[in-house]
């Protein structure tokens, strides 16, 4: 007798755990206390159907008081050969123990808790009650974060499986984890360090973390632009198109809501060093800036600058779900910047013209008899040139102020112009002391200065060729 009530106040002892056990992991994994019930509930059914699969059983659970008991419901019937005892039990020894019961009535036989301590029953209702918490844990992160996909957060690198290639981060209330796809190549990541992260997705039912992070996604380097740049927090810039090749190169094109603001110089910044900055966060990858324009044809031209094409034929869709269609047309020295390393380049240039995007040599062209629209446009030299002639040449240009008329203008003469070529001058301009510098500046003939840089004829009238609007439709 001593024996039993021994074993029975230590199996109430391992009911009270059990609860206390409930408690404590409702509280770690912020799921309320009546859903870790309902998942030990369905662990123990589950577990005790699948030793005895006829059973029906009836499990309560009662936190504040620390009880726990199952009972086996049996249905009460006649007296018969075929009785089934983990079903039914016979009218006569159901109103043994209840007078009250008839035929069609269930009866609650309890069930003892040490059935459960059998290795198979006991290791069984283990998984299963893991199973459980795990997927309402996974449910309640899944509520809690897929509103938030979309988002940048800053967080730390919990641990790293160089082997898989996985990381797992540190979400404070929870863990995201980074699969070898979604990380910078080349990048290293560092465990105990902080790093910003793209929420790509969030899994409603997985085995492992939910919450898919990745540092490839163009997101990333779009809220780097924007936190980085106030005048596109304050739509002063806006982004029109954006794509991104993660550890190749993100090339992206603005367009400035106000006259007074450039928008690609101002994306860029003093020595590119607003994109320097966010450079350093992505691992140096390649950043592009290009201007927006609303005239297709011409935006063509600048997406894929700096690789220079020929022309362009456009295909438009036959139904709304199809993509333009544009072939691209270049001579075939300008074909491996055109295409880029891997492809990369041809890949950013259709994702930034929403196009199916084909290449063709000026040959390839002519054999298929290509009907294409040529692009007639400056260098890339002289579009630098030119524009930075524009910008400056009223009011800013360092040399427009010696070619001004000065008082006394009369009495100073121009120097002759020099013979000697553009390398030697340069050489000992370069010897020379800074108080003969300035000197210089001011005897120099701007009209040769300007046919130099711009390595045309001499018979060229250079002035015109900048200004002329017409020469203008293709510039950067």
């Amino acid at each position: 007798m001593k024996k039993n009530i021994e074993k029975q106040i230590d199996w109430n002892k391992q009911i009270v755990d059990t609860i206390n056990a409930i408690t404590l992991i409702a509280d770690e994994n912020n799921i309320p206390r009546d859903t870790v019930v309902d998942g030990l509930k369905d662990a123990i059914i589950k577990a005790y159907t699948k030793e005895y699969p006829e059973t029906v059983l009836e499990v309560n659970i009662d936190i504040d008081n620390k009880r726990l008991s199952v009972n086996k419901l049996l249905k009460v019937v006649e007296a018969n050969d075929n009785l089934d005892d983990y079903a039914e039990i016979s009218l006569e020894d159901a109103q043994k123990k209840d007078s009250n019961l008839k035929l069609g009535d269930s009866y609650k036989e309890p069930i003892s808790l040490k059935e459960f301590s059998k290795l198979s029953l006991g290791l069984y209702l283990s998984q299963m009650f893991k199973h459980n918490i795990s997927s309402q844990s996974n449910k309640q992160v899944y509520m809690t974060w897929q509103p938030r996909i979309g988002e940048v957060i800053y967080a730390e690198v919990e641990k790293i499986d160089h082997k898989s290639g996985m990381v797992t981060v540190n979400l404070e209330t929870t863990f995201g984890f980074l699969s070898r796809k979604e990380t910078i190549p080349g990048e290293v990541l560092v465990a105990g360090q902080k790093y910003n992260f793209y929420i790509k997705d969030v899994k409603e039912q997985t085995k492992g973390w939910p919450i898919v992070l990745s540092r490839a996604h163009v997101g990333l380097v779009k809220y780097l632009l924007m936190l980085n740049i106030p005048e596109i927090q304050e739509k002063i810039i806006e982004i029109k198109d954006i794509a991104r090749v993660a550890g190749f190169k993100t090339k992206f094109s603005v367009f400035s809501h106000q006259a007074s603001v450039e928008a690609a110089g101002t994306v860029i910044g003093p020595q590119g060093s607003r994109i320097k900055n966010i450079q350093q966060q992505i691992n140096s990858e390649h950043i592009e800036v290009i201007e927006y324009v609303d005239d297709f044809k011409k935006y063509i031209v600048n997406v894929c600058s700096p690789a220079e094409i020929i022309g362009f034929a456009i295909k438009e869709p036959t139904k709304p779900e199809e993509r333009r269609q544009i072939t691209l047309v270049a001579r075939s020295d300008k074909l491996a910047l055109l295409i880029g390393k891997f492809g990369n380049n041809v890949r950013l240039i259709s994702d930034m013209l929403k196009a199916n995007i084909e290449i063709n040599t000026v040959e390839e062209a002519h054999d298929a008899n290509l009907q294409y629209q040529r692009v007639e446009a400056l260098s890339l030299r002289q579009q630098t040139f030119g524009k930075t002639y524009k910008k400056y040449h009223v009011g800013h240009d360092p040399l427009n102020q010696y070619n001004r008329t000065r008082p006394n203008a009369h009495k100073t003469t121009t120097a002759p112009t020099s013979s000697k070529t553009p390398q030697v001058r340069q050489q000992e301009f370069i010897k020379k002391p800074k108080d003969s510098v300035l000197q210089d500046f001011k005897n120099i003939n701007r009209e040769d200065l300007l046919k130099e840089l711009m390595d045309v004829d001499a018979s060229k009238n250079i002035s015109d060729n900048i200004e002329d609007d017409s020469n203008d439709d293709f510039q950067e």
